[in-house]
């Protein structure tokens, strides 16, 4: 039954490989042939771009079988889960910090994992998006005028993301901000910026 199921995640018939490793797990649910089902539904989910269900497979393994050989790998598994329902930079990045997370992880848990490799470039580009979506946040508040705000992200750029291949724009904006919130009649407003700031959506 398992290399019926397998076979049918190869021809990407994922229903059926969903329907296949449920039946095997019910019908042996103590045997290995089990873990593999659990696995195996939750890879089905996941190339279905199911990533929601999939991560909770995924999540389920791990909370059963904690020392299980292949908890590597569903902690992988669920880093691209997270990473594949990222938005643009534009947008929230709760998706890519979880998939940072999740990649973290698997690497300080498990360095050795044959996974590591793979989700160091995945870490690399979610970095990447996240330094570029404090770039783009910090650009929108420096030309609304709001230079305090703008300041923090572009602080929170040259501190965290060194390797942000735009620091010498960084530096620039920077540097602007700074002048301008250092003019005499800038001064004042200052502490009015920074409690506005407060009340400001969440990017």
């Amino acid at each position: 039954m398992a290399d019926e199921g397998i076979k049918q995640l190869k021809k990407q018939k994922y229903e059926d490989a969903i329907e296949t490793f449920e039946k095997l797990r019910d019908r042996y649910p103590y045997s290995e042939q089990a873990l593999l089902a659990q696995i195996k539904v939750a890879d089905a989910y996941f190339y279905k771009k199911r990533y929601d269900e999939a991560l909770q497979a995924y999540r389920d393994f791990e909370k059963l079988h904690p020392t299980n050989k292949a908890i590597p790998y569903c902690i992988y598994r669920q880093g691209l889960c997270y990473f594949r329902q990222r938005s643009t930079i534009d947008r929230d990045q709760t998706f890519t910090l979880k998939a940072l997370e999740e990649f973290r992880r698997l690497k300080q848990k498990f360095p050795e994992n044959e996974n590591v490799p793979k989700a160091e470039k995945y870490l690399a580009q979610c970095r990447s998006d996240l330094a570029e979506h404090e770039f783009y946040i910090g650009k929108f508040y420096f030309k609304t005028k709001h230079y305090t705000a703008a300041l923090e992200r572009f602080q929170i750029l040259a501190q965290e993301y060194p390797e942000f291949p735009k620091q010498s724009e960084v530096k620039n904006y920077t540097a602007e901000c700074q002048r301008i919130l250092a003019e005499p009649e800038n001064k004042s407003k200052g502490w009015m910026s920074r409690i506005g700031n407060i009340f400001e959506v969440n990017w």
